[in-house]
């Protein structure tokens, strides 16, 4: 957005004179000036030059000598301009002026010599002296013209920036800092401003009172279908002689803020727009044929709009529409059928509050912003659009040439109705950290036009009704107090805060370690399951936690296990492995009302590889590997109730420190073959908060031994009721010199199992011999059962 300083001085009298520091006060205070834009910056050393005299360059075709007419006399040039002719008043730049190049570069004009002919200064394009808004090229100029201000004597020598006119300041307003603030997209919003900092006062009230209407009835009947999208707006009839010329003073203020002058009718109300904060539209009543009903649009409804587009409308765009379809897209921009012309003798002009969800939902859908769209989606205080239409009103009879109003002032909704806040003085200073006096706040807040009224230790404040949209608690008063008495009163203080680093458990990381060294894969999932996941992987868990507002069926329960998604994750996956998945996660899981820290593996194979390889036994031996890494010491016990989708055979439960706390199984066939595992799949869940509860035992490093061990391979025969635990545990506390005994292999063949230990002795003090081994390790071996 941008500011006019002079169009800011029409309404405040400023004291404080320099604009760099107005800039400063409004960036500290209200919204952050991002650049001063002083007028005709460029145009040092620039004048008003006639061309008395064109030749033809004799070494370049596209190349003319011109003498131009200046303030030091008549000076020659080279020029390119397509457009010169001789008497034609110009742009010129003397020696020492700088200009911009296409690339937008400055540089500093010299004395050149141009193919053998002396150039000693510049016939200025538009562009060169960034006035290519002010005087845009044509195309029958030519693809290369210069500024043309005409053929009169008129103003040549004076310096351009005079001669323009060119005397105004532009504040260019950050949009960002003000999005909840509609008043402030207003020159007379930040006249307020301005005041309340106390950068001047006011000159001219900006309150815009009320006409009196017209007699007569409309020439249209206007039906509001959507009273909740327009609550609030004005309208009347006009009836004009012709459209007229727009004064020098709009024109001037209208391009000093980035409007460029079309007629007057639509020049009365961009002025309007950026007055006063709302932006209006008159309408060409002999294009409107019968009744107008302000509606919303249906989807794929069209409109061809001002710029000459054909747009196709999203369902619920606010929309104008007569007997012959829809011919303005509110808030946005008005519909070509209906623009006010030349030819134009009557006017419709109207004023609205729009709904700015409607507003911001169209411009998504259309891809199409604009100046207005940018205010509406704000959200345009009522009382606004009623200023608005007011001031525009006034406009029009005051400047259109036999502008008369011929209908009533048609008004409907209201401005609404503020109410009042109760602010207790103490608050304020106990949440900005400093004492404020009630004269500070009572100051600031009437400054801003609130209504403030004083109860002992308490403010009754009433905000004025074009802030009904942002202030609606203490806490909205506050910051208004906070930033106009101005931030740098308040004691610079350094934050103080324990910056002592948490107690970190970093078992977890040294578990995923692991992990990943054997070949596991961590997968991150969706916390949410659907009941036909769940029924898939055999769930048997009751208490689902429901989400109130699920994106679909098929994650509408917060998971209860991580088992699930990582089935499907399998089953998605496996084809892309040669031998076996080894995935696990981290993650929480819910039950009911509880909900814990879960840790769940995973290893499925492509294919059988025998029962050694199973991953029953490979998950297993993972299991221990981690809790042995985090010195944890971990058992496994037969679960005699295993789930239905565990295999009822191979089913364990993970014991810590005595506490059970999880499962280890082979999936349930029936359960792979829903996820497509032709082999076999081991997986295991278990309460990581419960692991991770227990101490880790305290690493006892011993010596080497001084002297070699000696070792025998044994292998037993036993049933399937034998564990292999219960073996080693009786054999080794058969001697001494027995210092381990681990089953090292494994053979299954008909329904019979062979184990293999291997059992480790040293003495300690001294190398065993074989003849004192051999005996000992009988015994052992009648511990483990009868050899084979």
């Amino acid at each position: 957005m941008k500011l006019s300083l002079n169009w800011l001085s029409d309404f405040v009298d400023f004291s404080e004179k320099n604009p760099h520091k107005i800039a400063e006060a409004l960036t500290l205070s209200v919204a952050e000036v991002e650049e001063v834009e002083e007028q005709g910056a460029l145009l040092k050393n620039c004048v008003v030059g006639k061309v008395v005299k064109i030749e033809k360059h004799p070494d370049a075709d596209k190349l003319s000598l011109c003498d131009v007419k200046t303030d030091r006399g008549v000076v020659r040039v080279v020029c390119g301009g397509t457009n010169l002719r001789e008497g034609m008043c110009v742009a010129f730049a003397h020696v020492g002026a700088c200009i911009k190049t296409e690339d937008g570069e400055l540089f500093e004009l010299k004395k050149v010599k141009i193919r053998g002919e002396e150039s000693s200064g510049m016939i200025c394009a538009s562009v060169e002296l960034e006035l290519a808004d002010r005087f845009p090229a044509t195309s029958e100029q030519g693809d290369r013209p210069v500024i043309d201000l005409g053929d009169s004597d008129e103003g040549v020598g004076t310096p351009l920036k005079d001669y323009l006119g060119l005397d105004d300041v532009i504040f260019h307003i950050d949009n960002h800092a003000i999005t909840h603030r509609a008043d402030l997209f207003s020159q007379v919003g930040f006249a307020r401003e301005c005041v309340a900092l106390g950068l001047g006062k006011w000159k001219k009230n900006p309150e815009i009172k009320n006409m009196k209407s017209g007699s007569g009835s409309g020439l249209f009947k206007f039906i509001n279908d959507a009273p909740k999208k327009m609550p609030r707006y004005c309208a009347c009839f006009l009836e004009i002689d012709g459209i007229g010329e727009t004064p020098d003073w709009m024109k001037k203020k209208l391009e000093a803020v980035g409007w460029r002058s079309l007629n007057l009718p639509i020049d009365i109300t961009n002025y309007v727009a950026t007055e006063i904060g709302v932006p209006l539209h008159s309408f060409d009543v002999d294009d409107i044929k019968g009744d107008v009903h302000m509606r919303e649009a249906k989807k794929g409804e069209k409109i061809v709009t001002l710029d000459e587009a054909e747009r196709e409308l999203p369902a619920g765009a606010l929309v104008l529409s007569d007997d012959e379809g829809i011919f303005d897209l509110l808030g946005i921009m008005g519909g070509l059928r209906s623009s006010t012309k030349e030819s134009t003798r009557r006017i419709y002009l109207h004023s609205a509050s729009l709904d700015s969800v409607s507003i911001r939902r169209t411009i998504l859908a259309t891809g199409h912003r604009t100046d207005a769209a940018t205010i509406y989606e704000k959200g345009v205080p009522h009382i606004v659009t009623e200023q608005g239409f007011y001031r525009a009103l006034e406009l029009f009879l005051e400047l259109v040439p036999g502008a008369k109003l011929v209908s009533e002032i048609e008004s409907c909704g209201d401005n609404g109705k503020p109410e009042a806040i109760e602010l207790p003085i103490e608050k304020v200073s106990q949440r900005l950290g400093q004492e404020i006096s009630k004269k500070e706040a009572v100051n600031a807040l009437g400054g801003l036009d609130f209504d403030v009224k004083s109860k002992k230790s308490v403010l009754s404040v009433t905000p004025p009704l074009h802030r009904l949209n942002d202030i609606k608690q203490p806490a909205d008063l506050i910051e208004e107090i906070a930033r106009i008495i101005g931030f740098s009163v308040f004691e610079e203080e350094i934050p103080e805060a324990d910056v002592t680093l948490p107690a970190r458990d970093d078992r977890l990381n040294v578990m995923r370690d692991v992990l990943k060294e054997v070949g596991f894969y961590e997968t991150v999932q969706f916390a949410f399951a659907g009941e036909g996941l769940l029924k898939k992987a055999g769930n048997q868990t009751r208490k689902l936690r429901e989400i109130e507002n699920p994106l679909g069926g098929d994650i509408k329960y917060m998971r209860p296990s991580l088992i699930p998604r990582l089935l499907d994750y399998a089953s998605e996956n496996i084809r892309l492995v040669d031998e076996e998945l080894k995935i696990f996660e981290v993650g929480h899981v819910f039950e009911g009302e509880g909900e814990h820290q879960s840790f769940a593996l995973i290893i499925s194979s492509v294919s059988d590889g025998g029962v050694r390889n199973t991953p029953f036994l490979r998950l297993k031996s993972v299991i221990k590997e981690i809790c042995e890494a985090v010195g944890l010491e971990v058992g496994f016990k037969n679960d005699k109730k295993p789930a239905s989708s565990a295999h009822p055979g191979r089913a364990v439960k993970v014991i810590i420190s005595g506490k059970d706390v999880g499962t280890l199984t082979e999936l349930h066939p029936a359960i792979g073959k829903n996820f497509d595992l032709a082999g076999r799949t081991a997986v295991c869940e278990i309460n990581l908060e419960e692991v991770l509860s227990e101490s880790s035992a305290e690493k006892i490093y011993e010596e080497l031994p001084e002297f070699p061990s000696i070792t025998y391979d044994s292998t037993v025969t036993v049933g399937d009721e034998v564990e292999a635990t219960s073996l080693i545990s009786k054999a080794g506390k058969s001697h001494e010199f027995l210092q381990n005994v681990a089953l090292v292999d494994l053979f299954e063949k008909d329904g019979k199992r062979q184990l293999t230990f291997r059992c480790t002795y040293n003495a300690g003090d001294r190398t065993l011999t074989e003849e004192e081994v051999k005996p000992i390790h009988e015994k052992v071996e009648a511990g483990l059962g009868q050899t084979s």
